[in-house]
């Protein structure tokens, strides 16, 4: 597995332990989420993301088309 791959997944198991243990709220989850990816270089449409695109509670539900169009744009 790609170095940057293993350190994103790395970080983001430490900051969703720090959200199951209420440490983080799930605004902060979402933030740390961006800046580990931006640091490790992956694009928000990447395999390899913690997305769900289907239910979020701090973005609600996402449409199948506006997913599309956002990834495509970058």
């Amino acid at each position: 597995m790609n170095d940057c791959i293993l350190g994103y997944k790395s970080a983001m198991v430490q900051a969703r332990r720090m959200l199951s243990e209420g440490i983080i709220t799930e605004a902060e989850y979402a933030i740390i989420d961006t800046m580990m990816a931006e640091k490790y270089g992956l694009s928000s449409c990447s395999l390899f993301r913690d997305n769900d695109l289907l239910y979020s509670s701090i973005r609600g539900n996402m449409s199948h088309y506006e997913g599309v169009t956002i990834c495509q744009k970058q």
